[in-house]
């Protein structure tokens, strides 16, 4: 684990983090609209509510590729929309998940047990890799989006918010 800097360093890193990571969410909510959207059904939010990021684009690209009210061009463009999700998925993921390797000074990340201290050096980024990162999942959620209302027009992600909202408040109670 990467130590964070000590209270009062400024590290924009972690403030670019944040913004990946509310991104990523909100790109997954896009993702579990848009499965609603191309599986149709009142029942589609339950099944897309509590599955992850991953599982939604594999699901969503199944069925756009066998989806036979779509034409070849609305096809495609959903297509390219999930492309470009799971490469922003995959950014974040990394991102999240793999050694920073060197802190805001450049030191290697250091991890520390009760006998013992390590230093670990790995991938180094910077505030501006991670805003890429950032700017790429909401791109690639817009494109989405976008494709989906296309396709089967605005009032498909309307009824897809209704039913994830009702689903998530039921998920609640």
């Amino acid at each position: 684990m990467t130590i964070p800097p000590a209270a009062g360093t400024a590290d924009d890193r972690y403030h670019a983090l944040g913004q990946v990571v509310e991104m990523a969410a909100i790109m997954e909510i896009s993702l579990r609209m848009a499965f609603c959207a191309l599986l149709g059904g009142e029942h589609a939010a339950v099944v897309a509510g509590s599955q992850e990021t991953h599982w939604l684009i594999e699901n969503c690209e199944a069925i756009a590729r066998h989806h036979l009210e779509l034409t070849a061009d609305r096809r495609e463009a959903i297509q390219a929309a999930l492309r470009a999700c799971r490469e922003a998925n995959h950014d974040r993921n990394r991102l999240v998940h793999d050694a920073w390797g060197d802190g805001p000074d450049g030191a290697p990340a250091q991890i520390t047990t009760p006998r013992h201290s390590y230093r670990i050096r790995g991938h180094g980024w910077s505030a501006a890799d991670i805003q890429a990162a950032a700017d790429a999942i909401i791109s690639a959620q817009h494109a989405l989006l976008a494709a989906v209302e296309d396709a089967f027009g605005p009032a498909s992600l309307q009824l897809a918010e209704h039913l994830l909202t009702e689903d998530a408040a039921e998920r609640h109670r």
